[in-house]
């Protein structure tokens, strides 16, 4: 990442601040927003990727790319998959199917030292890890960032420790190693609380926390009937139909 990042940005971080989904009243309205958000991203950010799941908010907000990348003459950034060991096979199948359809590069944040743990010992979700045979960097993460005492911690997604280990360390080492400064996300302001303060391009600059980089959410103002309309409408047609 350039040592200048944030400073060669021309982005207002304060874009959507106070608003909802009720401020872009039609479906139209909530695309023009998406678009102008898109291509914002595409051109002010040096190194991009965009966030890809396989779900339909992603893979929607992943459209919007492909459509504006065409139309203004600009690069589709890689897509970051987190890989976190616990993903049923379609979903695998799909996205490497698309990801050829598409054309796109695909970038797999995987922790692998602990799926490496996982595969050796035949682990199945719920079953124990042991954090002392973890490597320095995930036992610095556990001990000395989350202060987790216990000596395991279940396998398991929907944990303190496995969240962040599975998915937020995965990432945070694909962010850095990739030198992204921009990450699309298809998160939306209705989906839980805590993400109603968000604005459409959100900053993450404290390195203590991650490798600083920015959230680009071109969807934040779409609530969950305007997804469905969008993605029937626009996704289904480029995927479902010819899906094998």
């Amino acid at each position: 990442m350039p040592n200048d990042f944030p400073d060669y940005l021309d982005v207002d971080y304060t874009d959507g601040e106070g608003e909802n989904p009720e401020d872009y009243p039609s479906l139209e309205d909530k695309i023009e927003k998406a678009i102008d958000v898109t291509r914002k991203g595409l051109e002010e950010y040096e190194n991009p990727a965009v966030m890809w799941t396989g779900g339909k908010d992603s893979t929607l907000t992943l459209y919007f790319i492909k459509e504006v990348a065409e139309r203004y003459d600009l690069e589709v950034p890689p897509a970051v998959f987190i890989d976190h060991y616990q993903h049923f096979q379609e979903i695998h199948d799909f996205v490497e199917h698309w990801a050829d359809e598409w054309d796109l590069e695909v970038i797999y944040a995987r922790n692998e030292d602990v799926g490496g743990y996982v595969d050796e010992h035949g682990l199945e979700p719920g079953d124990d890890i042991e954090i002392g045979a973890l490597s320095e960097h995930n036992q610095h993460h556990v001990r000395d960032l989350l202060e987790y005492e216990d000596d395991t911690f279940p396998f398991l997604l929907d944990t303190y420790v496995g969240n962040h280990l599975l998915k937020t360390v995965a990432l945070n080492d694909a962010l850095e190693e990739y030198d992204v400064d921009g990450v699309i996300s298809g998160v939306r302001w209705d989906e839980q609380e805590a993400r109603a303060d968000e604005t459409f391009f959100s900053p993450r600059h404290d390195p203590e926390i991650y490798p600083p980089h920015d959230r680009i959410q071109p969807i934040l103002h779409f609530d969950e009937p305007a997804v469905w309309d969008a993605f029937w409408y626009f996704v289904v047609p480029d995927t479902v139909e010819d899906y094998p």
